[in-house]
């Protein structure tokens, strides 16, 4: 907890301008920044995959209401598709996984000031709030497909007696990983929090905290100063700010909702509920009330603020 302390009481300091709309890499930053592209440009086909995912709810219900062996296979068969789906989404959380630790340690270089990084490397800054943008998006939609892990799970309970199929791709071994993932409620979020899973006197823990605390106070101070015309480049401000909140609960010792916290967390939730009342602002209010480590220890003048006005 002691290199953690220094963090505290840094609220005022921590906000520096990121242009998410014209934003370009310096030559410092291509190579980190090529890397992360590579991986964020597939997440439209992602995204694209959970929205059309139909599920087997049908195929599975009259197979296990009426087990015969024609039933199960046509299930089966039903679900490799499904399967499918699920491995892209899994695989592309591991590329995550993977390269967002790449990113932040290129944004909080070990004896350099993060705001100084973070403001000189805007195009790295501009990655990490795709990132943000891209889990809240999905995992907002994942929720809306709760049948998404039952199919995943009769997959897994079918698949002793049909592991000769020339469809499966995907074995038990592998499945056991996939399981896991399917049932996290907020599984990307929970992705980006494990890749950041540092000892806490690690000081890439402190650095990292205090690169989603800048980014979220950055993004707060510029929704609240309109610096943006364009509506929806402000909600991917508002996606930013509300990822880098969830995440710095879950990487942070003491929590976002701490008295002593870097980020003004009262403000956020007025500013969210003020300038987006619609359905975009309820996502991301849920998101910081119900997809963080740390809101049932919040007090209760903050729990206070998600109640209807």
């Amino acid at each position: 907890m002691g290199a953690f302390a220094s963090l505290l009481g840094t609220r005022d300091a921590n906000d520096v301008y990121i242009d998410f709309e014209n934003a370009k890499p310096t030559a410092e930053e291509e190579a980190v920044f090529n890397k992360v592209a590579a991986t964020l440009g597939r997440q439209n086909a992602v995204m694209r995959e959970l929205a059309e995912y139909k599920g087997c709810q049908d195929l599975a219900r009259k197979a296990m209401q009426s087990p015969t062996p024609e039933n199960e296979q046509t299930a089966f068969e039903g679900l490799l598709l499904s399967v499918d789906s699920v491995a892209m989404f899994y695989n592309y959380a591991k590329e995550l996984e993977q390269v967002l630790p790449e990113l932040l340690t290129a944004l909080t270089k070990d004896g350099a000031d993060t705001k100084t990084g973070v403001a000189s490397q805007q195009a790295l800054a501009k990655q990490l709030a795709d990132i943000f943008d891209f889990t809240l998006r999905f995992d907002a939609l994942r929720m809306e497909r709760p049948f998404l892990p039952n199919d995943f799970s009769y997959y897994r309970r079918l698949l002793p007696k049909f592991n000769k199929h020339p469809g499966v791709k995907i074995k038990d071994d592998e499945a056991s990983g996939m399981a896991l993932f399917t049932a996290e409620h907020i599984p990307m979020m929970t992705t980006l929090a494990r890749a950041c899973r540092w000892d806490a006197e690690d000081p890439r823990q402190q650095r990292v905290c205090e690169a989603l605390a800048l980014m979220a106070n950055s993004c707060l101070k510029m929704i609240k100063n309109k610096r943006f015309d364009n509506d929806g480049t402000l909600l991917f401000c508002a996606r930013a700010m509300t990822g880098s909140i969830v995440l710095y609960d879950h990487v942070s010792p003491l929590g976002v909702f701490h008295k002593k916290s870097p980020i003004n967390i009262k403000q956020t939730v007025s500013t969210l509920k003020k300038d987006f009342p619609g359905n975009d602002g309820i996502i991301l209010l849920n998101a910081i009330q119900f997809s963080t480590k740390h809101y049932k220890e919040a007090p209760e003048s903050i729990k206070d603020l998600f109640l209807d006005d």
